[in-house]
């Protein structure tokens, strides 16, 4: 933005920005017209502000924080939200055993290439090389959608895990197995024989499919991504390696946290910025007078 003023002298008629003046003014009408050319041009200097793109490490580290402090914004909806999970968890516990049961009659070779997708697809490599992909391809191929899908997994990804960690220890709850009764705990043991709840591969495999089936528009690959996911669930039941209620609240706690992520990342993509501009004074020699420009830089 310029704004220029012409000072005339004697009987040289002078143009100030498109306005002519008129000729043989006095110092107030001089005066008037500096005021006039000049302030609009500091005001606007001083509130002029843009939109940058934060920088996708402190995205990430923003998503994390945000994630794992989301219970202190939570209002009265939130903790209803969570009551029901923990009374929904509680109702599967009744149902642990005749499912156990259920999927330990399935055992045919059929099933055996299910659990094997399903296994996988929870695995923290799938996880590490699913986020790595969309990532490093959006930055090779200029994707802002897949390097944002990175993000978004990344972010979720990392907070299910580590709170389906902390949880596994703390709870120490016991896995299935011959004579192993389902509401046995022995907390922060090492074993993994007492790591059951949560289910870790319903967490990752969970994690993935809400993000992917959010991300994409196609229902059919909505489809496909939710399949995926119940394969992995089906697949920590069907090798006898966690009780339902494992797996249901494992899924869940992913859903929350791919949730949080992709609200999260929807809000801290753009920054605002306030440019310190100044104004540049620039004197021009004109026939009978000067010309005084401001530039805003």
């Amino acid at each position: 933005m310029k704004e220029s003023l012409l000072i005339c002298s004697g009987e040289t008629t002078a143009f100030c920005g498109l306005t002519e003046c008129p000729r043989r003014h006095g110092p107030k009408m001089q005066s008037a017209f500096i005021l006039f050319f000049l302030l609009p041009a500091f005001v606007y200097a001083q509130r002029q502000e843009q939109l940058q793109l934060r920088p996708d490490i402190l995205r990430f580290g923003d998503g994390v924080v945000y994630t794992f402090t989301s219970p202190a914004r939570w209002d009265g909806k939130d903790w209803l939200v969570l009551g029901g999970l923990v009374a929904g968890t509680t109702a599967l516990t009744f149902l642990d055993e005749p499912v156990r049961d259920f999927w330990q009659g399935q055992d045919n070779q059929f099933m055996d290439g299910l659990e094997r997708v399903g296994y996988h697809y929870g695995k923290p490599y799938t996880a590490i090389g699913v986020t790595a992909g969309f990532y490093l391809s959006g930055m090779v191929f200029k994707s802002a959608w897949a390097k944002e899908t990175g993000l978004i997994l990344g972010t979720t990804l990392l907070t299910s895990g580590t709170l389906m960690s902390v949880l596994k220890n703390a709870a120490g709850r016991g896995r299935p197995a011959p004579g192993m009764d389902n509401l046995e705990f022995r907390p922060f043991t090492d074993s993994p024989a007492w790591h059951s709840f949560p289910s870790g591969h319903s967490s990752v495999g969970f994690g993935i499919s809400v993000v992917m089936a959010r991300r994409v528009e196609s229902v059919p690959l909505k489809i496909t991504f939710y399949s995926l996911a119940g394969l992995t669930a089906i697949s920590r039941m069907y090798s006898d390696s966690h009780w339902i209620s494992d797996v249901g609240f494992g899924g869940m706690l992913a859903w929350f946290c791919a949730d949080t992520a992709i609200r999260r990342m929807q809000m801290n993509t753009f920054r605002t910025v306030r440019r310190n501009n100044t104004l540049v004074w620039n004197v021009y020699p004109y026939p009978g007078g000067i010309t005084l420009r401001a530039s805003v830089k």
